[in-house]
């Protein structure tokens, strides 16, 4: 069974987030993008995500005398449906999230490699916002994002387009925050300003 102790090493993490995207490698191609990593230190730490099942042999074949394995994340640590989440326990979901958070890391670190980055021209942006919604309003607002969304994956390759990655996490807080709180509802009688 997958576990969130099995990410907890930089070496595992980058791994990972080779093998992140339905890449599959082989240990020797993980080498070439980890190269400051020693080969036996990747066999290692490979070994144990195996054992861990936060990857799985995609491909085994004969190369001079030796078997090469081909490695991939397993499918629900990867891209997990929401069937799969529903039924992992919260250590597995920790997993899963562990792993999505090492993939945004990644993206942002090769952003930050592939030259002089300038956040504002290149539209790059990381934030969080915190609102009230009922579940409906939620519903609301998923559905017109994922329409906005889906005019732009609509789009290819062409003059003046980059590939972009847009993440998202949504989660709920504690319904009850302290009274105080900068962004508390106004109670009946009270300005709200």
């Amino acid at each position: 069974m997958a576990t969130p102790s099995a990410l907890l090493h930089p070496v595992r993490l980058r791994i990972v987030q080779s093998l992140l995207g339905d890449e599959e490698l082989t240990t020797h191609q993980l080498h070439e993008r980890l190269c400051d990593v020693p080969i036996a230190t990747l066999y290692r730490h490979v070994g144990h995500l195996v054992t861990h099942e936060v990857l799985e042999v995609a491909d085994q074949q004969q190369v001079r005398g030796a078997s090469e394995k081909t490695y991939r994340l397993v499918p629900e640590i990867a891209n997990p449906s929401a069937e799969e989440l529903k039924a992992l326990s919260a250590e597995e979901l920790l997993t899963a999230f562990t792993v999505f958070a090492s993939g945004l890391i990644g993206d942002f670190d090769d952003y930050l490699k592939g030259g002089d980055p300038d956040l504002y021209a290149d539209r790059v942006s990381f934030a969080q916002a915190s609102f009230w919604a009922s579940d409906e309003e939620l519903d609301v607002f998923g559905q017109a994002l994922m329409a906005a969304l889906a005019e732009l994956r609509a789009n290819g390759p062409g003059l003046g387009r980059r590939r972009r990655i847009l993440s998202t996490v949504l989660m709920p807080r504690d319904a009850n925050p302290p009274r105080g709180a900068a962004d508390h509802e106004a109670a009946p009688g009270e300005s709200g300003e």
